[in-house]
């Protein structure tokens, strides 16, 4: 099997839209990963993208992000911010576990710090089956510990979850509510669509976990190198923190910026399922692997400048090109919940329409802790990871 590798941006931007290559970023972490929605090809992916993406009609993100998100964000904030110091990356993991959980349709019963505790721990664990592939040493010990992940997400927060949405599902049916009072999440909807996706117990809490997992690592990733990007950038410039949040429509091009910089999945892996030919020309066999290299094609000179390497929030991006770049992906695979992370990412020379213009929960994540006046500490500068070949914070310090 050769490797074939794709990054410039228009080549990405057509290999990501070739039906005929697979996805096969997650082959290894089968154990979480078999059959979600993110590696499923063709008519079976298809058929489940269509149902889940019924979650977004009427408004789902404007009426998420205005009415849903600042709940959950102050709730969260008020449990969690209680010292003046504290690690931004575990902050960001204790805002998003309970946003990402609310969306996959997995209750807080207790609301309760073990009870978050647990859940965060559960993330961790069931992450590992997404980079499970990057690991060199022996798989079995962590394969292991998935298992018991899965084991235990079910029982203890699944089947409940479940269990309530059953019974208020069959009091719509009964007409003793409406659609309007049923819950607005991934589990609602594989739950409504029961019979129609024929989906095994055992795949639901998968597909549920798999929503749950999405949500929360790649956000956190922007959550922190955006503010990294924010705080560096008004230490060699006049703008002080306070100044660019007061902007939300300024702070919002900040973390499309930095979404591009920093995408929170570099690559994307597709095996070709039968031969195709890339943008360059290229032939690729059946059974050939293509990378497709996102984060080099958000820094190629000939869309984003030639300063395209750079921070620069201030850029002119022409066309159709996001300011994200191909951060989301792009073809039948593009991220479902780019909207709810993003917001509305408007063309260069676009206004913004104020009765529907939606910032994104990174944006307003931000915003909320800069006003809260979250500042880098000076005496614990910011780690990264040395021994990973992506661009992952290990610690970021914060004082408040």
């Amino acid at each position: 099997m050769e490797i074939h590798r794709v990054s410039r941006y228009h080549e990405v931007e057509h290999a990501l839209r070739i039906n005929d290559l697979k996805q096969s970023l997650y082959d290894e972490g089968k154990i979480l990963m078999d059959k979600v929605l993110v590696t499923l090809h063709g008519d079976e992916h298809r058929q489940r993208r269509s149902i889940e993406s019924q979650l977004f009609r009427k408004n789902f993100f404007r009426v998420y992000e205005s009415q849903v998100f600042p709940e959950l964000l102050q709730e969260t904030l008020d449990q969690f911010l209680t010292t003046s110091s504290l690690d931004l990356k575990e902050l960001g993991y204790r805002i998003m576990v309970h946003l990402s959980l609310s969306f996959a349709g997995i209750d807080r019963v207790e609301g309760t710090v073990e009870e978050a505790d647990a859940q965060h721990r559960l993330l961790i664990q069931l992450g590992q089956a997404a980079t499970i592939g990057q690991f060199k040493g022996d798989r079995e010990p962590i394969f292991q510990e998935i298992r018991e992940a899965i084991d235990e997400f079910r029982e203890r927060f699944f089947l409940p979850s479940r269990s309530r949405r059953l019974g208020l599902i069959e009091d719509y049916r009964a007409g003793n509510i409406s659609e309007e009072d049923l819950p607005r999440d991934i589990l609602t909807i594989l739950l409504m669509h029961d019979e129609e996706l024929a989906m095994p117990d055992e795949l639901m809490v998968r597909e549920v976990a798999f929503f749950y997992l999405a949500a929360s690592h790649t956000s956190v990733h922007t959550l922190v190198h955006a503010t990294n990007e924010l705080l560096k950038w008004c230490e060699k410039t006049d703008q002080t923190p306070a100044q660019v949040v007061a902007d939300t429509h300024q702070l919002q091009r900040f973390v499309l910026e930095s979404m591009r910089l920093h995408p929170s999945s570099p690559e994307a892996w597709r095996r070709a399922e039968a031969e195709i030919t890339l943008a360059n020309g290229q032939i690729v066999p059946e059974g050939d692997k293509v990378v497709i290299d996102l984060q080099t094609a958000n820094r190629d000179t000939t869309v984003f400048g030639e300063d395209a390497a750079d921070f620069n929030p201030l850029r002119s991006v022409v066309g159709r090109v996001s300011r994200a770049g191909m951060s989301f992906g792009g073809g039948m695979h593009v991220c479902l919940g780019m909207n709810l992370v993003a917001g509305t990412m408007l063309r260069e020379g676009e206004a913004p329409n104020p009765d529907n213009h939606q910032f994104g929960t990174i944006t307003l994540i931000i915003k909320e802790l800069i006003e809260r006046g979250m500042r880098p500490n000076p005496d614990n500068p910011p780690t990264k990871i040395e021994a990973s070949e992506r661009d992952v914070w290990a610690t970021y310090p914060v004082l408040f």
